[in-house]
């Protein structure tokens, strides 16, 4: 008998968010969120707002897509729910995971109202525990653009990685019509400690400010 997605990847719990696997329930929202132009700024390639935005069958693809990963182990993904509201924040996994070479192309989407107050910093925390202390990666890697400050201001700041390369006018942007590069951080099972004692204490220092303020 075979598993369920919930087996095979369990739903993960942090102080303010539900990190679950890919469901049925969320396509509307996921839909919306790959058409919105703001959130989507600095990945327009993926917004389709050529063809007016994501479809519904699309999204279900994208999603099965996802689920069949989940089931042979060649990638993760998991939708991000605000547990205060249940709405869906963002999704993040790895798009892909070799488990021979140990190493994995990871990256994170959230609504634009989630780009501030550390939810990514949450979210992605424990993804990267996960692929490097579960899953016994050796390297992660992630892929932005330029002008995503708050990707790679993430990476450079709080990580403490720097650019490893760019790949140069990687894909052309239908929406725009300029050449998208993509800027590459790639960080290796050594660099997890150090990452992990500076991303815990950023998640608690964040919790002490928001709880100041409530």
């Amino acid at each position: 008998m075979s598993k369920s997605l919930a087996e095979l990847q369990p739903t993960i719990t942090t102080a303010r968010l539900s990190l679950d696997p890919p469901s049925p329930q969320d396509d509307p929202s996921m839909r919306a969120m790959f058409s919105d132009i703001p959130t989507m700024a600095f990945l327009r390639f993926k917004t389709k707002e050529e063809n007016g935005g994501w479809t519904i069958p699309e999204i279900v693809a994208r999603r099965e897509g996802h689920s069949k990963q989940i089931e042979d182990r060649s990638g993760s993904c998991f939708y991000i729910h605000d547990k205060a509201t249940g709405e869906l924040a963002g999704v993040m996994g790895a798009n892909t995971i070799n488990r021979v070479d140990r190493n994995a192309h990871v990256g994170i989407i959230l609504w634009k109202k989630y780009w501030s107050g550390g939810y990514g910093t949450e979210a992605l925390y424990e993804l990267m525990r996960g692929l490097f202390e579960d899953d016994k990666l050796h390297k992660i890697a992630y892929e932005t653009t330029e002008k995503n400050d708050g990707m790679r201001g993430f990476l450079e700041k709080a990580c403490g990685i720097p650019l490893t390369y760019i790949n140069k006018d990687e894909l052309m942007c239908t929406a725009t019509h300029k050449w998208v590069s993509f800027y590459v951080y790639v960080i290796f099972e050594e660099d997890w400690p150090r990452i992990k004692v500076a991303l815990l204490e950023r998640i608690r220092a964040g919790a002490a400010k928001y709880a100041n303020k409530a």
